[in-house]
């Protein structure tokens, strides 16, 4: 994608600029959708006729261009939109910027729940059976 934005600048800054490089490959995307649309042509459609030969009503150098193209900015377009949410969240709430950048939270170790039995047959009954099976296999070190 190829994008990088400024450490100095605002998170409202950011935002904007984020949506500003959506809108170009949006953009970009429309004209390699027209050129698909130039030749009747579609990303699934095919490139050859029945009996195997380059279709000669369809300029197939230009559509596989532009269907590589498109398939490039749909990944960009995705990236950018994640991007986005995630700017958007430091727009809205500016505690998450922190949260992103900060290590994993400790877990706790105190249990949350209790088991006090197993259904017989269950999923549950069969993870049992494979980890006393898995344990007993297994060299003691």
């Amino acid at each position: 994608m190829g994008f990088t934005l400024p450490s100095s600048t605002s998170p409202a800054e950011q935002v904007r600029t984020l949506v500003a490089r959506k809108e170009e490959v949006e953009t970009d995307l429309d004209a390699q959708l027209s050129i698909l649309k130039a030749n009747a042509s579609t990303l699934h459609s095919p490139l050859v006729d029945s009996e195997g030969f380059p279709r000669a009503d369809i300029d197939i150098y230009a559509v596989r261009g532009a269907r590589v193209r498109i398939l490039e900015l749909r990944n960009d377009l995705k990236a950018l939109m994640d991007a986005i949410a995630k700017a958007l969240e430091t727009v809205y709430d500016p505690t998450s910027a922190t949260t992103l950048t900060a290590t994993a939270p400790e877990t706790s170790a105190i249990p949350f729940a209790r088991v006090d039995g197993v259904a017989p047959g269950s999923p549950a009954a069969d993870a049992v059976r494979a980890y006393r099976y898995h344990r007993t296999c297994l060299p003691r070190v």
